[in-house]
């Protein structure tokens, strides 16, 4: 029989939320029963951890119910981080903070004695495609916790009062589960109250996540993403712990994004002459076009990637950018010679 503090211990794991305590504290009775000759107790614990995990799926995320909507939509997804700070090219500053946040929340209790709280709610601001929330999912690896990603076109309603529910039912989830609650374009939520086009509602929901903001979200972090930051409330930025501003990447960022992209490949072309042609494209631009030339290269069944294949790309997402009427064209011109 499980001893008494582990079965202590699993109930205040699963009342916390705290996944990862919750399975360390079984993998420990399993540990036991096995020590104690009970084989079969042992084993049937194990199979129940672990059925269904597939490879590469990791631990459960959460072990809280998902709030959902009056019309029972989710009103979070909840899964492990698709990145970490490996597979992003981030600007010093962007990935410093990266690195500070952690380390502060795993000195927290040392701060809290102190007074003093972990940077937990960030506001994540600039153009489309720049990094924004890759860049929250690779800070959710850091810290080891589940990234929650807030829907808001489940979260917003047209049932008056709705939409400051659905909002309290997901910082509520945040603060008994630990997790990075992403709210991805939160303009939606956080539009100037002064806007001549505002109404009741709208204000209410301002004043909801305000107070979200406001209040301390327990071992979550909250990052917020804007791509349009001057539409928000300017009560909204005073609640963010810090404003971390993303821009388009330079040549460097290009040809080191380029190259991390097509690195899983046994060969390909110099990144930097072709990082060039990319001039004023963004990063998820960039990831673009490396993956249809590695795509390519597969498809043809070899295992490296040819100028052909980059080129082919660039022709592929000049298309698309024509086909979607947007500006601001890559260079048209001969690409890199091979000896490049």
């Amino acid at each position: 029989m499980a001893r008494a503090d582990l079965v202590r211990r699993l109930v205040a794991a699963y009342g916390r939320g705290n996944d990862g305590e919750f399975r360390r504290v079984v993998s420990e009775i399993v540990d036991d029963e096995r020590r104690a000759g009970h084989n079969a107790v042992a084993s049937a614990l194990d199979r129940e951890l672990n059925e269904g995990r597939g490879p590469g799926l990791g631990a459960p995320t959460s072990l809280r119910p998902i709030p959902k909507a009056r019309d029972d939509r989710p009103l979070l997804r909840v899964g492990k981080a698709r990145y970490d700070e490996a597979d992003l090219v981030l600007d010093a500053d962007v990935r410093r903070l990266l690195v500070e946040v952690a380390r502060e929340h795993r000195r927290r209790s040392t701060l809290l004695d102190y007074g003093v709280r972990p940077r937990s709610r960030l506001l994540f601001v600039g153009p489309p495609g720049t990094g924004k929330s890759a860049t929250a999912e690779a800070l959710a690896a850091e810290l080891s916790v589940p990234v929650a990603h807030a829907s808001l076109t489940a979260i917003t309603s047209s049932f008056l009062g709705d939409t400051s529910r659905n909002l309290d039912a997901v910082v509520q989830f945040a603060r008994a589960a630990p997790c990075l609650l992403l709210v991805d374009e939160v303009d939606v939520l956080g539009q100037d109250r002064g806007r001549a086009d505002d109404h009741g509602e709208l204000r209410r929901v301002a004043a909801t996540l305000l107070q979200v903001l406001e209040d301390d979200p327990g071992e979550s972090v909250v990052v917020a993403t804007s791509n349009h930051p001057g539409s928000l409330d300017s009560a909204l930025w005073r609640r963010f712990d810090d404003v971390v501003i993303f821009t388009e990447p330079d040549l460097k960022q290009r040809a080191e994004l380029l190259d991390l992209r097509l690195r899983v490949m046994d060969a390909y072309p110099p990144a930097t002459p072709w990082a060039r042609r990319l001039d004023g494209a963004s990063a998820a631009d960039v990831e673009l076009v490396a993956r249809e030339a590695v795509r390519r290269a597969l498809v043809d069944d070899r295992r490296t990637v040819s100028s052909a294949d980059v080129e082919h790309a660039l022709e592929r997402f000049r298309q698309r950018r024509r086909a979607l009427g947007q500006p601001g064209d890559v260079p048209v011109g001969e690409g890199p010679s091979s000896s490049e």
